[in-house]
C-alpha cells in the first residue's frame, strides 16, 4: 500500500475526531464542491441512522 492510501485510510477511520476538532457545525453546504456535498448529505444521513439507533437502544 502506497504511503499516501494509507495515510487516507487512516484519515477515514478518524474523521469523526476530526470532525470535532474543527468543529463540523461550521461546514457551510454552500461553499463545498459537488463531491463534497454528495459527502457531507451522505455523513449526515449517517448521523441521523445512528442517532435512531442509539435512541432505540436506550
Amino acid at each position: 500500500m502506497e504511503n499516501s492510501q494509507a495515510f487516507l485510510d487512516a484519515v477515514r477511520k478518524s474523521m469523526r475526531q476530526v470532525r470535532v476538532a474543527v468543529g463540523s457545525a461550521t461546514i457551510n453546504p454552500n461553499l463545498l464542491s459537488a463531491a463534497e456535498r454528495i459527502q457531507y448529505e451522505g455523513y449526515l444521513r449517517r448521523e441521523d441512522t445512528n442517532a435512531a439507533i442509539r435512541k432505540q437502544a436506550d
